[in-house]
């Protein structure tokens, strides 16, 4: 099936040709994807032994899919942090015994372990745009 469509000459005046054979090919690639969504949809909410039809509503749907939004890898160093963040809770809750606590090197470490939970739950919260 053969779809066109129009993109005003004055909001792609600064592309280069390689880009826009790259947007044409991106702009394929995602209404694929949203003909794909829309027939899964569809054929999950089909009755059986009836037949076959993609409804309007489907290709809204599949178009509006949170899915249809391709999320980022996380990278090394956020993994990385996720981990800290996650041990680092684990340690300093199993360093939580008060009647340890009149001992100046254990109250040390459950600050210390306490501190970097705080830290690293904290860059992972605000910088959840940046880490995917």
């Amino acid at each position: 099936m053969n779809i066109e469509f129009e993109i005003p000459d004055e909001k792609v005046q600064n592309f280069s040709n390689d880009a826009k054979t790259e947007l044409k090919n991106q702009s394929c690639r995602i209404a694929e994807e949203i003909v794909d969504e829309a027939s899964r949809i569809e054929a999950s909410r089909r009755v059986p032994e009836s037949n076959s039809e993609v409804t309007q509503s489907n290709v809204k749907e599949a178009a509006t899919q949170p899915r249809m939004i391709v999320a980022k890898k996380k990278s090394w160093f956020t993994k990385i942090i996720q981990l800290v963040a996650f041990v680092s809770s684990l340690v300093a809750g199993s360093l939580l015994d008060t009647t340890k606590f009149t001992e100046t090197n254990h109250v040390i470490w459950f600050i210390v372990m306490s501190f970097i939970a705080i830290g690293t739950t904290v860059y992972l919260t605000f910088n959840q745009d940046n880490n995917g």
